[in-house]
């Protein structure tokens, strides 16, 4: 769980959060990180089954996993965060 409690991933799971699916150069730019950094914490939410990666023809897709219960809790801790 250490691993998910870093600045890159919770910007990362924010916004996959609020919009669902995305591509990864919007993911970048959304997010401020660099390439690097974003890949590496996409893997460790791949991982934990946090997220799915999907290979399209020029782009990667990057889905967040509702079908993991955790998810379901991630998404209503930021919920109440946001809220306050």
């Amino acid at each position: 769980m250490e691993d998910l409690i870093n600045s890159v991933i919770l910007k990362v799971l924010r916004i996959l959060l609020r919009e669902g699916e995305i591509n990864i150069t919007r993911l970048a730019r959304e997010s401020h990180v660099n390439y690097k950094k974003l890949e590496k914490a996409l893997e460790t939410l791949e991982r934990k089954n946090i997220i799915e990666i999907y290979e399209g023809d020029k782009t990667k897709l990057i889905r967040i996993n509702y079908s993991n219960p955790k998810v379901i809790i991630l998404k209503n801790l930021f919920d109440e965060l946001e809220s306050i």
